[in-house]
């Protein structure tokens, strides 16, 4: 295990995940730099990256790419290709760095998204597979066509010399906070993650289950996923694939559940499958429509041990209301 301070290179360093990685990293007294579009301290630029090299460092993560599920964007082609050039260019732009390095870094972790197992229509009554680190997919739609793109923009990092982690991550959720005056109005306050998405409608009593809400949702808390990322930084034994999950996934509508209790508002209504295909477009709907019962074993084997392994702990930590 390693326990000296490290100089940790991030790509994507200000998203959600990336800056409170950061926090983490830096408290326990290692140094970081990120990746960014823009410059600034502690900071370069993925042009300087491409000018100048990747500087002298122990272990690069990259989290860069267009968020998939953006909705102040409209699902066009244009938008498409942003996607996953987003992801491609970044991660050939820093194995192709790594690789040149006269001084490679020792570990490079690339991420990618659960949706590498793809989907699956399931017949009425029958449960969804297993699926781990060995698993193949067991469908193929846009979002397992994009996740298995960006995997393979990393494979050509020279394992050699450099130790390579892959991390599969499932839906992260972050705090949100709910501010109630009066009792009566409730003011939406900060919150990071997935929850972002859904808290508006649920604040404003309209929280719903989507589709059938039987689809599985594999979520795992911030604190777990900067966690797992510490885990594989210190140890040397980890390389290849890791599942970024919570063992214990739950369908759609237990995880509404949770979320609606926690934050003290209902759950009315069930968003058709039509209007969620009408919103976010046909390809990127089996992202909310269909789900993956996807396990963290070789994470679990490796010796990792989730702080929050259930849903309901997640919750109650995660979602705060002040009066």
């Amino acid at each position: 295990m390693t326990a000296a301070p490290q100089h940790i290179v991030i790509g994507g360093g200000s998203g959600f995940i990336g800056s409170v990685l950061t926090e983490a990293l830096r408290a326990r007294g290692d140094r970081v730099t990120w990746i960014s579009r823009q410059a600034g301290e502690e900071r370069i630029t993925w042009e300087q990256l491409e000018r100048e090299g990747l500087p002298v460092c122990d272990v690069v993560v990259n989290f860069a790419g267009q968020h998939i599920l953006d909705m102040s964007r409209r699902w066009t082609e244009s938008y498409r290709e942003e996607v996953i050039q987003s992801r491609i260019r970044t991660t050939k732009t820093l194995v192709d760095a790594i690789n040149a390095s006269e001084t490679p870094p020792e570990a490079f972790i690339s991420t990618a998204g659960k949706c590498f197992y793809g989907t699956k229509e399931l017949a009425e009554g029958e449960a969804p597979p297993e699926l781990d680190e060995y698993s193949e997919p067991m469908g193929m739609d846009f979002p397992a066509e994009l996740v298995s793109q960006w995997e393979a923009a990393a494979e050509g990092v020279d394992t050699d010399k450099v130790r390579h982690i892959k991390l599969r991550i499932g839906v992260v959720l972050g705090a949100i906070e709910r501010k109630s005056y009066l009792m009566r109005f409730w003011r939406i306050g900060k919150a990071r993650g997935f929850l972002p998405i859904i808290r508006l409608p649920f604040c404003l009593g309209l929280g719903a289950v989507i589709g059938k809400g039987t689809q599985i949702f594999p979520w795992i808390h911030i604190d777990d996923m900067v966690g797992i990322i510490l885990h594989v930084i210190d140890d040397e034994n980890t390389v290849g694939r890791y599942n970024a999950v919570s063992p214990n996934a739950v369908t759609n509508r237990d995880f509404t559940k949770a979320f609606s209790k926690y934050l003290r508002r209902p759950i009315i209504w069930s968003v058709p499958e039509w209007l969620v295909k009408a919103v976010v477009g046909e390809e990127r709907s089996s992202i909310l429509l269909r789900g993956q019962l996807v396990r963290p074993r070789r994470t679990v084997e490796s010796g990792y041990n989730f702080k929050y392994p259930l849903i309901d702990g997640a919750m109650a930590d995660l979602v705060k209301i002040t009066i």
